[in-house]
């Protein structure tokens, strides 16, 4: 039996990965999720600690919903064999006018949506259906993120300062409540 040896200099192959177009990307993506995360959750401290607990409800969910995107991108990225860069893409800016966080918030949610579409569009030119179908997915909830942001400036310039009074009110309200239960359980326990 005779066996042959091919001779390394000849060979031609290299170590790159066929999807390294669309891991690079995904790891564009996860910066740009991390950053956005911390950006979000720093808004919803700012609104939970002005007291308007609609608006911070909802940068709470939207960041958790962007951690989602972290880590579904970071799987598809180890399926694909290769390795994930968590670093933000951004730092985060500090701000405290309600209309400018709103703001901020529908740029960088239209950023990622304009991103997000040029990163399908790569992936599927790289045949990777599987990458571009997750790029697509995520644009709707973006989109959605987007619509959220965009109805509550609509409704902070309709309504004014009485629409965060509202909900400061609300919050007030809330947390009176809970201090009252707090002190019933507690001389209930005394």
């Amino acid at each position: 039996m005779e066996t042959t040896v091919q001779n390394p200099a000849k060979s031609t192959t290299t170590n790159k990965n066929q999807y390294q177009v669309s891991i690079d990307l995904l790891n564009d993506a996860i910066g740009r999720e991390i950053a956005t995360t911390l950006q979000y959750m720093y808004f919803h401290a700012r609104f939970e600690d002005a007291r308007y607990r609609h608006l911070s409800r909802i940068m709470r969910e939207v960041a958790i919903a962007e951690m989602r995107h972290t880590e579904e991108f970071s799987d598809r990225i180890f399926f694909l064999e290769g390795d994930v860069n968590m670093n933000a893409a951004f730092q985060s800016r500090q701000m405290s006018d309600t209309a400018e966080m709103l703001q901020f918030a529908m740029q960088l949610e239209q950023s990622t949506i304009n991103f997000y579409n040029e990163a399908s569009r790569i992936a599927a030119e790289h045949k990777d259906a599987v990458t571009h179908k997750m790029f697509q997915d995520i644009i709707a909830e973006e989109e959605n993120h987007l619509d959220t942001f965009r109805t509550e400036l609509q409704n902070l310039h309709d309504y004014g300062e009485n629409y965060l009074a509202l909900q400061s009110v609300a919050g007030s309200k809330h947390a009176a409540k809970e201090l009252h239960e707090i002190r019933e359980k507690k001389e209930d326990e005394e």
